[in-house]
């Protein structure tokens, strides 16, 4: 956790109106430039400033896609 992460995180709160600690997976993803979150909690296929997230549970993905 870092000073930068988390001011981020509270502008994705602010911003994006993402509850802390996703705010706070999605701040660091954004400054590490990790273009693909695999994560449930978010919307599937959900872009937030560059940061694309995929539910890995869902019925329509495909592990194969991403290999």
């Amino acid at each position: 956790m870092t000073p930068q992460i988390v001011l981020e995180t509270a502008r994705g709160v602010r911003d994006h109106g993402l509850a802390c600690y996703d705010a706070r997976i999605w701040a660091a993803a954004r400054l590490n430039q990790s273009l693909v979150v695999f994560a449930e909690d978010f919307q599937d296929r959900q872009i937030l400033e560059g940061v694309r997230f995929a539910n890995p549970f869902a019925g329509t993905f495909d592990a194969e896609a991403w290999v």
